[in-house]
């Protein structure tokens, strides 16, 4: 028997033994005339009210304290349905628990088999690094698939501005003669995305651009993967990984902000460096 239900047996058993008492008490009170007993009378009465109604309180207190939480749970799941989202992670990494964000975006990857995917990030680093967790997941669907699968991806430009302000940031103490692990990430991306194209065909587009995405995030057609990337004063890790649903507004906010992006004058094809 859990610890919980030890104590709640406890309660039982009191608040039977105050009601016992008090009842006691008026019982006495009501059948005798002597004033002995009926001190008596007044010492069981207020014995059993100090032991009932405290936990009386205490169950009320706890029946509501249930209901309000239960209100305040449907509260939430149905604003979050109002606004499309099917899914929140408390970040975008992998954890013990089988059910994570990485887990989840790998088994889209693998189970994805028709259709097109957007992706965009400052470099996409975990999709395209040859060691990333997504890597082997994202080559093997498009070589199972045989061109059926189409990837459109945006990574910030080595010449974005943005760049070096996020490095200096991310990189705290590294020399500024030294090329910093951002824009060796998005070299990397770009070798990576030129090796699958001579490999598997044409099926993987990558653009950069000037404007530097403050998301990264993965569109496939029936559901929007997006976590914020912001520019701040430290590194911005463990935001969450929010899923919007096909068709609700986040979705559609997040694939327009792409398609934008995407066709900026700006934003330039990539080629190997």
């Amino acid at each position: 028997m859990s610890p919980s239900a030890v104590h709640q047996k406890f309660l039982y058993l009191c608040a039977a033994l105050g009601f016992a008492v008090l009842v006691a008490g008026l019982a006495v009170g009501i059948l005798t005339d002597s004033r002995t007993w009926a001190l008596a009378a007044v010492v069981l009465e207020a014995l059993g009210s100090a032991v009932l109604f405290p936990i009386l309180v205490s169950f009320s207190y706890d029946r509501l304290k249930e209901k309000w939480l239960g209100d305040e749970v449907w509260r939430i799941f149905n604003e979050l349905s109002d606004a499309g989202i099917s899914r929140v992670y408390k970040d975008r990494e992998t954890s013990a628990l089988r059910d994570n964000a990485q887990t989840r975006l790998a088994e889209e990857f693998r189970g994805f088999e028709n259709g097109e995917i957007l992706m965009m990030g400052v470099s996409l680093r975990v999709f395209f690094n040859p060691l990333g967790p997504f890597h082997r997941d994202i080559e093997t669907m498009l070589r199972e698939t045989g061109g059926r699968v189409r990837i459109r991806a945006i990574v910030c430009d080595p010449g974005n501005p943005d760049v070096p302000v996020r490095a200096a940031i991310e990189e705290a103490g590294r020399s500024p003669q030294h090329t910093s692990q951002l824009a060796r990430d998005i070299e990397s991306t770009q070798v990576t995305v030129a090796g699958l194209r001579a490999t598997m065909g044409p099926n993987v587009d990558l653009r950069l651009a000037m404007s530097a995405p403050y998301c990264t995030t993965v569109i496939f057609p029936h559901v929007c993967y997006y976590s914020p990337n912001l520019l701040a004063p430290k590194a911005p890790v463990g935001l969450p990984m929010i899923l919007f649903r096909s068709g609700a507004h986040g979705y559609k906010m997040i694939q327009a902000s792409f398609e934008y992006v995407w066709q900026l004058p700006a934003t330039r094809d990539a080629a190997a460096p």
